[in-house]
Parts: C-alpha cells; structure tokens; sequence
C-alpha cells in the first residue's frame, strides 16, 4: 500500500469522531454493512476518509473540509445545505436508486429538482477532496450515492487511480434504464478504472447495461470506449469470523441469560436481523412462519421466531407503510398462535451493536435471511461466524449476493410463502450429521473469503490499473 500510496476513502457518510476515539474498537460500532467493514482501516493503516458529516446548515456547503486525526489516519467532512441534503440523500439515493438498484422500479420516485441537488451534493464532494488528493492515492468511492463523483474528480483534473464499489445488487438492463437518467449515470461510471460489484451476476447485469446504452464493446472485463476502458469486478465482500467467533465466546462465559435465553429459554430459535426496510423481505418472512404454525401444529409452544428490525430512514412513506405492515402481522400472528408461557413471535424494533449481535447469534438454532433482493448481506456471515463449529442451520433467499458462494445454506425463493414454511420445517428437523455438514462448508466459505481479502482484491486491482489518460 505504501509504495502505491495512500488509499482515500470516499463514502456518503463517515463515522463520527468522537464515537471512533470513545470506542475500544472501531468494530464495536452499530451495524451499518459499509462502516462495519471500511472502518478497521483506520486502525491498520494510513487512511484519509472523506464523507458527509451528517450536519446540515443554511449556508452553501463548503470546500473546506473539517478534518479529525484518528492515530494515523484522517477523517475529512464537510457539512451540506439542509434542502440538498433532504433532496440528495433522502430523495434521489433513498426513493429513486435504491428501489431501482434492488429491481423494484414500481417504487421509484422521479424528481429533477432532486436529481440536481444529487449532482450539486457530488461536485461538493469533488471540490473538496481535490484540496486534500496527493498524486499517488488510491481514491476508493463507494455506492450510489456517488456514482457522479469519479467524472467530477476527473474534470477537475485529478488523474490517478480511481476506484468505485458498488454495495447495492445492480438489475437488468431494462430495470436501469427506466431511470431518466441512465446514460448519464452509465457513462459517469466510466471514468474510475475499475468499478466492483458484489457477484459475477451483478457485474454481468452491469457490462450489459453499459453495453446496450452506451456506445462501446465488452471485451471480458472491460468495457472499452474509443482509447478508453473501465475494469468491472466481483469482489464478494465478507466479515471479520475471528473477531465475531471471540464476541460470541466472551458472551458466552459471562453469567446470567442473555436475551434470546431470557425470551425462552426451552424454545428452539429462529432468528431474523435486518434493517427495517421493504427489500429485507421481513413481511413475508412473518407470513411463512405464521403459515409454518398452521400447517404444524406440532410445532406450537417448541419454536419462537426473534425479529430484530433495526430502525431505518423514518421519515419516509415507505418505510412507515412497511413498519405498519409488520407490527400488523406480528399482532395477528401472536393474536392467533399465543398459549400461556409462550409467545410466537418477537419483534424487537431497536439496533444492537456487533458485539451483542454475536451474542445473539451464537445462541440461535435457526438463521433466517430471505430478503427479497440484497447486494451481499453479511448477517448470513456473522451468524456463521458467531457460532464457531458449533452448527445451526441457515434459511437464506436465492436474492442475496451470499447465496452466490454459502451454497450449503437452505435456499429459498422468499416470494413463495409456503415453499419458505417447509423450508423452515426442514431446517427444525435436519438430522444433525447434515446439518454439521453443510456448516463445516459454509463455515470454510466465511474463513476464506473476509472483510481482509476482499479489500485486498480489489485495492490490489486498482493499484494494477494502467496510467489513466484521461
């Protein structure tokens, strides 16, 4: 890294400060998917980070970024108008790219005047970082809130190796381009020299995309325009199994219960963790449990399903349609199923941190991920994590990016209701020399491919990048 130089971070959001110097390790931060796998970089390395620092104000955004010292490393931020705030972040990333980046195109939202506020927001970003950027970095932008910002660096003449990572699934080329905006955002891609997504499915979907809209050709990896190509990876992003594997034996020497054990502690448990968040699938995940309950009717008074729903993104109609919908379905399924000294189901609307999370994973028997669309999702991987070789057995949806390698999990199209309940059946009742064999592989599958190899690959490959001559 160092004879490359210095690796700049570039994401929507950072994180605060003040929380990273309070915290004993950067990795016991509340869950957030990017943060939780960017942020040991702090710890290792040289890095500067640059990101919104969540403030708003009245005034213009500044060029002038406000910079921290974390050991050896930076954080750089800068604070956003609240209107372009509202408009770039909660409007066109929230309401417009991520229903269309996760194949729900029936849910987008189209606004120009947010559409110019994302832009606005991006050449902020872009004319503040310029300030800091020295010429062997290795700019790293991460996700859909930025997909402008490598064209902006470039017109501002930065001309080193320039990365962007893509953390959401990208859809079909007929999904992309019922966004307005799709051959804009297509050829903004094309000035980092080297775009990754989480799965060889994505990177497809993406070369395809460039393909059919744009005027160029796809040779292997690359997309080539005229004197110019751009590299589109796979790079699956993964944990830290070490680290959750010592949270869960910590947890697990201390006396006294710990939560699931308090809920019930004779009960067999079938855990969900997720942002509350209408691609999570946590609807219809309710809805197969409540028809796994009908259909066996033994299983009444054995089995308690944990929904932990973290708090997401409030203030938006979807969201609260969606907390609406599950509070509904947790009420009608306890209101149905309930005997005295149990309860069915769970639901626990707060966040919990990493170190609790692994707690709770290592005592769970059953893992339910079934969102219906998700760029990797890494509670699959924690769970696996946590437990060590003590096995419990995985539901996972069939639209996830980890169902493209935990190929020993329970897969499932979470779409069928029915066919999700008899597969929650057959993780109950698994006879235990398959269950510890399908675990001892996807346990395998965690070890080898983490957080570290898989920023390893891809800084590896930028590095590797031709002079750009752009």
């Amino acid at each position: 890294m160092d004879k490359e130089g210095r690796l700049v971070l570039v994401s929507n959001r950072v994180p605060p400060p003040e929380r990273l110097r309070a915290q004993k390790s950067v990795q016991e931060l509340p869950v957030g998917g990017l943060v939780s796998v960017l942020s040991p970089l702090m710890e290792q390395t040289s890095v500067l980070w640059f990101g919104w620092s969540g403030r708003r104000s009245q005034q213009k955004a500044s060029a002038k970024p406000r910079i921290s010292t974390i050991g050896s490393s930076r954080l750089a931020t800068i604070d956003l108008p609240s209107r372009d705030a509202n408009l770039y972040y909660r409007v066109f990333s929230n309401r417009t790219l991520w229903p269309l980046l996760h194949n729900f195109p029936d849910r987008i939202f189209v606004s120009h005047e947010a559409h110019r506020a994302y832009k606005r927001v991006n050449r902020s970003f872009a004319e503040s970082i310029c300030s800091l950027l020295e010429p062997d970095d290795l700019v790293w932008v991460h996700d859909y809130h930025l997909l402008p910002l490598g064209r902006m660096l470039r017109q501002l003449g930065w001309r080193g190796k320039l990365g962007f990572f893509l953390h959401t699934p990208f859809p079909g080329a007929d999904t992309f381009r019922v966004l307005p905006w799709a051959s804009e955002r297509l050829e903004e891609l094309l000035d980092y020299d080297l775009v990754g997504v989480q799965t060889s499915r994505y990177a497809h979907n993406l070369l395809d995309t460039l393909s059919i809209d744009l005027d160029g050709s796809w040779e292997g990896e690359y997309f080539v325009q005229g004197n110019e190509s751009t590299r589109v990876g796979a790079y699956p992003v993964g944990t830290y199994p070490t680290v959750f594997q010592g949270w869960a034996s910590d947890a697990r020497k201390r006396p006294g219960r710990t939560l699931l054990r308090r809920i019930n502690a004779s009960q067999t448990i079938l855990l969900g963790v997720d942002r509350l968040d209408y691609t999570k699938g946590v609807t219809e995940r309710l809805l197969a449990f409540e028809y796994l309950l009908q259909r066996r009717r033994t299983l009444r008074g054995k089995i308690s399903m944990v929904q932990i729903s973290v708090p997401s993104r409030e203030g938006l109609p979807e969201y609260k349609v969606e907390k609406e919908q599950v509070d509904q379905i947790v009420g009608r399924i306890n209101g149905r199923f309930t005997e005295p000294g149990w309860t069915p189901v769970h639901f626990l609307y707060r966040s919990f941190n990493h170190r609790e999370l692994a707690s709770l994973y290592s005592e769970a028997d059953v893992c339910l991920v079934t969102p219906l669309r998700d760029g990797m999702n890494l509670v699959c991987k924690e769970f696996i994590a946590s437990r060590g070789a003590d096995p419990g057995v995985l539901v996972l949806s069939q639209f996830c990016g980890a169902a493209d390698a935990l190929h020993e999990a329970l897969i499932v199209n979470p779409w069928d209701v029915q066919a999700t309940a008899e597969t929650m059946y057959r993780a109950l009742v698994m006879p235990e020399p398959e269950k510890r064999r399908r675990w001892e592989a996807m346990r395998g599958e965690v070890h080898e491919n983490t957080a570290e190899t898989w920023r390893e690959r891809f800084l590896a490959d930028l590095a590797g990048t031709g002079e750009s001559t752009r």
